[in-house]
């Protein structure tokens, strides 16, 4: 095939070519790798922006009722992800109200 070569240096060369193939691979499996993790981390901080805009979204709805606060929940699917958000509402005296809002998301969907 090449008559450059003899026997013994076509080994040599098969080598390099097979250590040069599998050192790409190991490259490019990281680059996937790496790929994957900025995937799933930018999907975490979408989750976190929704939740955080739901509860806030939930808890003024509540709030300009003018002070008829009930306890509230509320279920949604956005980006093929389920959030659901509820509202607690405690009164301590005529003044003083106290809020607990919570979000929750499903990531197995």
């Amino acid at each position: 095939m090449f008559p450059q070569l003899k026997k013994n240096e076509s080994g040599v060369v098969l080598f390099i070519v097979l250590m040069v193939a599998i050192i790409i691979m190991i490259f490019s499996v990281g680059i996937l790798t790496q790929s994957m993790n900025e995937t799933n981390y930018a999907q975490q901080q979408v989750d976190q922006i929704i939740s955080d805009q739901l509860a806030k979204g939930i808890f003024w709805n509540a709030y300009s009722s003018g002070g008829n606060m009930q306890n509230v929940g509320i279920s949604t699917m956005m980006q093929g992800r389920s959030y659901s958000e509820s509202l607690t509402a405690t009164v301590f005296n005529t003044n003083t109200n106290k809020y607990i809002v919570t979000t929750s998301y499903d990531t197995f969907q």
